[in-house]
């Protein structure tokens, strides 16, 4: 479930560099007259952890936890496919014997912990049908506007968050990276929860087993509260931006999706007669929400089922 984690050590002896760039087989390099080692051109060979110790003997490895996985165990760099906590504990234990790093004074800063669902329908259909996350106090999915194609979603990402969340089509990802390991005839989300800027997380205490299963069950107490749209059928003729229009009033209420198109009215981003006609349609909602059918979203169980398989794998 461990993917993508930066871990960091912040004053390194000279017996554990050493150690670290004989077991890890580090390149010397130099910039501006100062020295330091790193894999860069060489970790895809062995297992594409990027491992640096920099001019001031301070150590960072950064990648994928799943993908090193994968390579120890099949020489292949993917994470596509199930990847448990045992699995990762396991992994780390050959990471710290490969590398020759201390877990006692390695940190872990960040990480993100995720499955891999696979869906018997198209992944971008769940992801146009997903609203938000939480019970209570949800967290609202927004596009990601760094990928193509609205193929992946997250709650918001302002650097003051630590934690925030995020879902995408795995293999159109893996495709847009030309990656050549990408998997034919599957479709596959990813979820994920991102965890950065930890304070004092040693390697030691994270990989402890009782963590990783209370982060693991963290992780499923999160995910278990997706939120998805509902489905509107309207009348024939109801164009998308109606139905977006309606889909806005009953997730957000009348008030707040007025003043929503007031403002754009006010900076000249809808005309005066586009403004009027949805105001107009705002008053009136109540008189005519009749006509349109609002029910629970039919990707909700197909969903669900995905979902619940996955999690029995990896648990």
């Amino acid at each position: 479930m461990i993917d993508n984690i930066t871990m960091v050590n912040k004053n390194l002896s000279e017996t554990e560099i050493k150690n670290i760039i004989k077991n890890s087989r580090l390149m010397r390099n130099s910039l501006n007259g100062l020295i330091y080692y790193d894999n860069r051109t060489t970790k895809n060979f062995t297992g594409g952890l990027f491992i640096k110790i920099d001019p001031n003997n301070r150590l960072k490895i950064t990648g994928s936890l799943h993908k090193y996985y994968s390579y120890l165990e099949t020489g292949s760099l993917t994470n596509f496919d199930s990847f448990t906590m045992q699995q990762a504990k396991a992994t780390f234990e050959r990471l710290i014997f490969n590398t020759g790093i201390n877990p006692d004074k390695v940190e872990i800063t960040f990480f993100e912990i995720g499955i891999n669902v696979k869906l018997p329908i198209e992944p971008k259909t769940v992801l146009e049908a997903i609203h938000s996350i939480g019970k209570h106090k949800e967290k609202i999915f927004l596009i990601d506007a760094n990928h193509k194609d609205n193929r992946q979603v997250t709650t918001e990402r302002h650097r003051d968050y630590r934690l925030y969340f995020k879902i995408y089509d795995k293999v159109f990802e893996m495709l847009d990276k030309q990656n050549r390991r990408t998997p034919t005839g599957l479709n596959i989300i990813r979820i994920e929860t991102v965890h950065r800027r930890c304070e004092k997380a040693f390697l030691k205490d994270f990989l402890n087993l009782d963590n990783l299963i209370r982060l693991q069950n963290l992780f499923f107490n999160e995910w278990e509260n997706l939120n998805f749209y509902n489905d509107i059928t309207a009348p024939k003729g109801t164009t998308r931006g109606k139905i977006d229009l309606i889909r806005n009033i009953i997730y957000n209420g009348k008030i707040c999706v007025l003043n929503q198109y007031r403002s754009q009215y006010e900076n000249n981003a809808l005309s005066k007669r586009q403004f009027y006609t949805v105001k107009e349609f705002i008053n009136n909602w109540e008189a005519i929400r009749h006509e349109f059918d609002i029910k629970n979203s039919k990707i909700v169980p197909i969903w669900k089922n995905a979902y619940n398989s996955e999690k029995q794998i990896v648990i």
